[in-house]
């Protein structure tokens, strides 16, 4: 919509009081600023400093961002401020209110209010107010929260009241709302509001296009505040209880949050005892729906909230153990692992207590799902193995099915391929039979992408795709989304710029709908693709905003990998966020793809610099460690072994790519270049001229400039530099190489190619962050 407008004219978005916003609404500003760049559309947030309580790191990290820190005004322009509010007023009053006011222009804002109140100064007409009444000398109540309780305590009694109303229904509030509250008739409130917007306490809202037309709200949030905390305990549970019944009688899901506010409000404020328990129960129910209202929206982190406000209010096992479940359920989709695994291990724990079998086992499920994408799967193995037979009487239950499904993405995710498609292969029977779509669905996903790194691509390719058909087609986002991923990193042999669009497809729907947990594997697929086909502006744009958030160990382990190949290959700093990568992965169980993120990154880092024997051993540590890894480290490697004029070498790595069965045009085009290396090295200079044309002709197929930039680089270092085949290919490599930002490269191609006509020495090559199955 706001980039729709933004086509027309120039959008201006201006958020007050952001410091009361919730989880979904930062999420939603963050989610402009990152999406925004190339339209003109400025975001103004204003805020009080308790905002950075909630987002420490909010707008670090992002391009055009200002950050403006409102200091007290200094005397001089709070004079000027009160000569323009209301010219004339008498030096001895300008001088009581600069002196109380002590820089903070609402104070004297208030001050005129207050006088407005006395019927000493009246508007103008234009905005300004004139002085009718004896400014002489002003009691001015001596702080700003004293001031607006004294032009309160002015009020009328029964009018003090109705403001108190007003302030329990939030900032802004409708007549209706205000009507049930205080027991008053909206025929009777709406002069009484006309009085109160003339005192300047309200202000009516008339524009046109807001959706808050019609109602009204108080002209300074510090004035509800005031007014609310002016309210006793009781009186405060009275009107929350008044409020909530109100939101009830709408019937509008929207209404969910501010609802459940309501209660626990009148929960917070009722004595302990009888009534206390009842506006538990009621508060429960209420948070409740709107943590699930939240988490179809997409806010996972603000429903995750909302369950936690319920379990505070919430003493029976069985409510808690269920609350615990669904609060680790949306945790683990918003990223929040540690969160995540200490509810479900919660709920886990009240369901064996209360002996309760069938929950226990969904409870485990849900634990082991949570495990896996928290990439902890020694633990989630430890769990599931012997759940799956503890449970096994319990077949059909769905439960079943899904530790089963759990348990064979957990093998996946280890590299036990053959063991993942057995374990699926079972459960697929018994959720085919049962018609448990979902469960099928995601299982799968996990064969197929068993089956495409175990040497059968094209079989897992298809079987993959079938689960990804039949999760779009039932809403499956979760699993539609892991399908992409894995449908991405089994394609990086196919087609990786294929793979790229998929991926940015996905990431465009993890965003809109709130998996936070998909983004940063979504987009370390969109990185390390960008590096192959030379889109490195666009994706180190991401990956930096991306960084600039908080995210667990797994999540920023997955963004730092490519931002630091990036910049590794410009010959940028990266030595810090490199550091903090192995770091990360220290901390990660050995033998899955998080974990093996480090050697594979560094080992490009140091064919970037040109350490040529160490790129390979830690290429080799890579593929080693994780086997998804090899479709790209081993040609990596094998190009070291080249520029090294290490032929053994180079012949070990394709051995290797060709003992994986790993078939595809990316991956073709990859065996041509080390095979023309191969056969430079042995002297074999015209078969080496006919395979170097046959890969650069494919990787310009396939759109890959960095590799055909570094075929280039190859065919410098081993042939004739002054060959003509070699001067066209290096020339087009230069342009591509400048373009990209690439020194290093750069560097490269002049040693290659000066080193051909006598002189010294070989330098660095770059390459590509690993990407993540899940």
């Amino acid at each position: 919509l706001f980039e729709r407008l933004a086509a027309s004219a120039p959008v201006v978005m201006v958020f007050e009081d952001l410091h009361w916003a919730d989880a979904g609404t930062l999420d939603f500003i963050d989610h402009l600023l990152e999406w925004s760049r190339s339209i003109p559309l400025y975001i103004v947030t204003l805020a009080r400093p308790d905002l950075l309580d909630k987002r420490p790191d909010w707008g670090s990290g992002r391009r055009n961002f200002t950050s403006l820190y409102l200091e007290p005004l200094p005397g001089p322009v709070m004079r000027e401020l009160l000569a323009g509010l209301v010219p004339g007023l008498p030096e001895p009053a300008v001088a009581a209110v600069i002196g109380r006011a002590e820089g903070i222009p609402l104070y004297a804002v208030e001050t005129v209010r207050m006088l407005v109140a006395d019927g000493k100064v009246v508007a103008a007409g234009d905005g300004t107010y004139r002085p009718v009444g004896d400014l002489s000398s002003l009691a001015i109540p001596e702080t700003l929260t004293a001031l607006i309780a004294a032009r309160l305590d002015a009020l009328d009694p029964a009018d003090r009241s109705f403001v108190m109303d007003a302030a329990v229904l939030g900032q802004s509030f409708t007549v209706a709302g205000l009507a049930a509250v205080s027991g008053i008739g909206e025929a009777e409130l709406e002069p009484r509001l006309r009085a109160l917007v003339r005192r300047e306490l309200f202000a009516h809202m008339t524009d046109p296009t807001s959706p808050e037309r019609g109602q009204y709200a108080f002209v300074q949030a510090l004035i509800r505040e005031v007014a609310y905390n002016t309210l006793a305990r009781k009186d405060r549970k009275v009107r929350h209880l008044a409020a909530a019944r109100f939101f009830e009688s709408l019937g509008n899901d929207e209404l969910a949050g501010g609802l459940a506010g309501h209660y626990l409000a009148a929960r917070d404020n009722a004595a302990e005892g009888t009534e206390a328990d009842a506006l538990s129960a009621q508060a429960r129910i209420a948070l409740r729906g709107a943590a699930e209202r939240a988490a179809s929206l997409g806010a996972f982190d603000q429903a995750l909230t909302f369950f936690e406000q319920a379990l505070g209010v919430t003493g029976d096992p069985g409510d808690r153990a269920e609350l615990s479940q669904r609060a680790g359920e949306v945790a683990s989709t918003a990223g929040r692992h540690d969160a995540a695994e200490r509810h479900l291990r919660a709920a886990v724990e009240i369901h064996r207590e209360r002996n309760d079998r069938p929950a226990t086992a969904r409870g485990v499920a849900s634990l082991g799902r949570a495990l896996n994408t928290a990439y902890r799967i020694d633990d989630a193995i430890a769990l599931l193995g012997p759940a799956a037979s503890e449970f096994e009487d319990l077949a059909p239950d769905v439960a079943v099915v899904a530790i089963g499904g759990q348990l064979a993405r957990a093998h996946f995710l280890l590299d036990d391929f053959q063991r993942a498609i057995e374990v699926a292969d079972g459960v697929l029977l018994a959720a085919e039979q049962a018609d448990l779509r979902a469960f099928v669905a995601d299982t799968l996903v996990t064969k197929g992408s068993a089956l495409a790194m175990s040497g059968r691509p094209i079989e897992g390719l298809g079987v993959l795709r079938a689960g990804m058909e039949l999760a779009e087609a039932a809403g499956l986002i979760e699993t539609v989304l892991r399908a992409a991923n894995n449908r991405g990193v089994t394609e990086i042999t196919r087609d990786p710029r294929g793979g790229l669009m998929n991926a940015r497809k996905a990431l465009v729907l993890a965003r809109q709908l709130g998996a936070r947990v998909w983004i940063p594997p979504l987009l370390q697929a969109v990185g390390e693709t960008s590096v192959r086909t030379g889109d490195w502006d666009a994706a180190i744009t991401e990956l930096d905003a991306a960084l600039a958030d908080e995210w667990e160990a797994p999540e920023r382990s997955s963004l730092l990998g490519a931002a630091v190949v990036i910049a590794a290959n410009r010959g940028q700093p990266f030595a810090e966020r490199l550091g903090e990568l192995e770091l990360l992965t220290d901390t990660m169980a050995p033998g899955t793809a998080i974990q093996a993120i480090f050697p594979y990154v560094a080992g490009f880092v140091a064919l970037a610099q040109g350490r040529l024997v160490e790129a390979r051993v830690l290429l080799h540590q890579s593929a080693d460690a994780y086997v998804a890894n090899l479709p790209l480290s081993a040609p990596a490697s094998a190009r070291a072994a080249l520029w090294s004029r290490d032929v053994a070498g180079a012949r070990e790595d394709l051995a290797a790519l060709d003992g994986a069965g790993l078939h595809g045009p990316a991956v073709e085009s990859d065996r041509l270049a080390i095979r023309a290396g191969i056969a430079a090295l042995d002297g074999r200079t015209t078969e080496a001229l006919s395979l170097y044309r046959k890969a650069l002709a494919a990787e310009r197929d396939l759109g890959l400039v960095w590799d055909e930039a570094l075929t280039a680089i190859d065919m410098a270092t081993l042939l004739d530099p002054d060959s003509p085949e070699v001067v066209a290919a290096t020339a087009a490599a230069r342009e591509i190489l400048v373009r990209l930002g690439a020194t290093p490269f750069i560097e490269r191609l002049d040693v290659a190619l000066a080193e051909g006509r006598g002189h010294p020495e070989p330098g660095p090559r770059a390459g590509l962050a690993a990407t993540t199955p899940a």
